[in-house]
C-alpha cells in the first residue's frame, strides 16, 4: 500500500484513567478501559471513544446503531453478536472470538483484526477503508457483496469462505489458505504469492463453471 492507504492505527493514550465494568444505551465513553460481561445484552447508540476493551463478553449480545472510534479490543468475546448500522473507525481487535458474528449495514474504517477467531462470521454487503485481517481463522465466512478495495487479508484461514460478488481490488492475500473459497471471480485484482496459485485457480474454474477431465 502506498501512504495514502496505509491503515490508521487507533488514537488511544497508554494510561487510562477510568474503568467501566457497566454499559447501557446511549451511552458515551472516553478514555476508560471497558471489562465485563455483557453477554446477551440488547444495546442501543453506545459510544465508546479512544477505550480499551479487555476480557469482556459480548457473546450473542446485539448492538445497534454503535460508534467504536479509536479503541483497542483485547482477548474479548463477540461470539455470535449482531453489530447493525454501526460505525467503527481506527479500531483494532487482537485475540478476539467472533464466531458467527453478524454485522449487516456497518461501516469500518481503519479496522483490523490480529489473530482473531472469526469462523462463520458474516460481514455481507458491508463497506470497509483500508481494512486488515492477519492470521485469522475466516473458515466458512461470508463476504458476500462486501466492498474491500485496498485491503490486506494475510495469513488468514479462508478455506470454504464466501467472496461472491466481493470487491476485492488492490487486495492482498499472501499465506491465505484459499482452499475451496466460493465467489472464485472476487480475485480479480488481487495478490497472491505462488504457493496459492492452485487453490486460486481452482476457484476461478469453478466460477467460470470450468470442469478438469483428463479423460
Amino acid at each position: 500500500m502506498n501512504k495514502k492507504e496505509t491503515r490508521r492505527p487507533p488514537r488511544l493514550d497508554d494510561d487510562l484513567p477510568t474503568e467501566v465494568v457497566e454499559l447501557d444505551d446511549e451511552i458515551d465513553i472516553t478514555d476508560a478501559i471497558v471489562r465485563g460481561e455483557f453477554g446477551g445484552s440488547e444495546l442501543h447508540l453506545m459510544s465508546l471513544r479512544q477505550c480499551r476493551v479487555e476480557g469482556a463478553s459480548f457473546l450473542g449480545s446485539r448492538l445497534t446503531r454503535a460508534t467504536l472510534v479509536d479503541c483497542v479490543l483485547v482477548d474479548c468475546d463477540l461470539s455470535g453478536a449482531r453489530v447493525e448500522d454501526s460505525r467503527l473507525e481506527r479500531v483494532e481487535f487482537h485475540r478476539c472470538r467472533l464466531s458467527g458474528i453478524q454485522t449487516p449495514r456497518t461501516q469500518c474504517s481503519d479496522v483490523a483484526f490480529v489473530d482473531c477467531k472469526a469462523d462463520a462470521a458474516s460481514f455481507r454487503m458491508t463497506t470497509w477503508e483500508r481494512a486488515e485481517f492477519r492470521d485469522c481463522n475466516l473458515v466458512d465466512s461470508d463476504f458476500y457483496g462486501a466492498k474491500l478495495p485496498g485491503s490486506r487479508l494475510e495469513g488468514c484461514d479462508l478455506t470454504k469462505a464466501d467472496l461472491s460478488t466481493a470487491d476485492l481490488t488492490g487486495t492482498r492475500m499472501q499465506r491465505s489458505n484459499l482452499t475451496d473459497v466460493r465467489g472464485g471471480e472476487a480475485l480479480r485484482g488481487v495478490t497472491i504469492s505462488s504457493d496459492q496459485l492452485i487453490p486460486a485457480a481452482l476457484a476461478v474454474f469453478a466460477s467460470m463453471k470450468i470442469r478438469v477431465d483428463d479423460e
